[in-house]
């Protein structure tokens, strides 16, 4: 397991960054593609403090906000690129292993005079001039509730909502194997700020469009099991997004149906984009099963018992690629 990076060491790169905030002026903001509660609750939480110290601050994504995401304030600002053309200051890179995770929007070399990469999963690298990375961080979301204290800022309630989101999306509800007596401890003091946190599970988990429902009924139509009930399959087709009048941003979750079984040790989602011959694969792991291991093989990311990666095929070989690869890591 990859060591907690020590508050004091924490505490000295965030003091840092925030020396490097108040020095310039233009500010870029991006996270990975396909982005989560935590990816743009940190954004739009990061670019609030930014502009309170009257700073321009542009958030860019490769893919548009998920509709169960738009509630958050501030989201409608966030825009989303295959390419950036403008100069900042500087770029702060959220939850990437390189630039290629964020989609390459942005060269970091010729657009950006200081790069800051912030990220907490176990699979990183130290691509900024400023590199804030704490693999045992619940989230980035995490990570960014300390700016505020250093900053000493008082949270708004929205900023405290964005935040609260990226944290109870990366931990699964505090169910995952990344939640900590320290996520525990931010989600209380997100709490103090006033934060609704009934709506915000509402709005999250609790609703969802006819389009959803109908596409999440092809999903548990595809279930199979594999290797002695250790294994959930879940797959969609773009014909099932087409007839269903639905889109990938609607599958959020659709991977943790397949963990429900008792035997289940790790849940395996695989669905065609729409991109022939480029399929999406997320993982969800139970226990000791590290599931990261695999996804990495693919060239993806993400944390032990949570992970995805991009893979080139079709729909079945691809299953069958991964479920060979998986076989390998299950438990005796």
């Amino acid at each position: 397991m990859p060591a907690r990076l020590s508050e004091r060491n924490r505490d000295k790169i965030i003091t840092r960054i925030l020396r490097t905030v108040r020095e310039n002026r233009t500010f870029f903001l991006a996270g990975h593609e396909k982005p989560d509660g935590d990816t743009i609750g940190s954004e739009l939480a990061l670019a609030s403090l930014l502009r309170r110290w009257k700073k321009q601050a542009d958030i860019y994504n490769s893919e548009p906000v998920p509709k169960n995401l738009r509630f958050l304030p501030g989201a409608e600002a966030i825009r989303s690129a295959r390419r950036v053309d403008k100069a900042y200051d500087v770029a702060i890179i959220l939850e990437c292993s390189g630039p290629e995770r964020m989609g390459n929007i942005i060269d970091l070399k010729s657009q950006a005079k200081t790069v800051i990469n912030i990220d907490h999963h176990a699979h990183h690298a130290t691509f900024g001039h400023i590199n804030l990375i704490d693999a045992q961080a619940s989230s980035n979301s995490e990570l960014l509730y300390y700016f505020f204290q250093h900053a000493e800022l008082k949270l708004s309630r929205d900023e405290a909502m964005c935040l609260y989101v990226g944290l109870v999306t990366d931990t699964g509800r505090f169910q995952q194997v990344n939640t900590n007596a320290r996520s525990h401890e931010v989600a209380a003091g997100l709490h103090r700020v006033g934060i609704d946190v009934s709506d915000i599970t509402r709005r999250l988990y609790n609703t969802r469009t006819e389009s959803s429902l109908k596409l999440l009924g092809r999903a548990m139509g595809s279930l199979r099991l594999e290797f002695q009930g250790r294994v959930a399959v879940i797959s969609l087709t773009q014909r099932d997004f087409i007839e269903t009048s639905s889109g990938p941003e609607e599958t959020e979750e659709f991977i943790n149906y397949g963990l429900m079984v008792p035997s289940v040790q790790v849940a395996l989602f695989v669905r065609e984009t729409e991109i022939a011959g480029k399929m999406k694969v997320s993982f969800r792991g139970k226990g000791l099963v590290d599931v990261l291991r695999v996804a990495v093989a693919y060239g993806g990311g993400g944390h032990k018992n949570a992970a995805g990666c991009t893979v080139d095929g079709n729909l079945e070989n691809t299953v069958q690629s991964v479920l060979s690869r998986l076989q390998k890591i299950l438990p005796a």
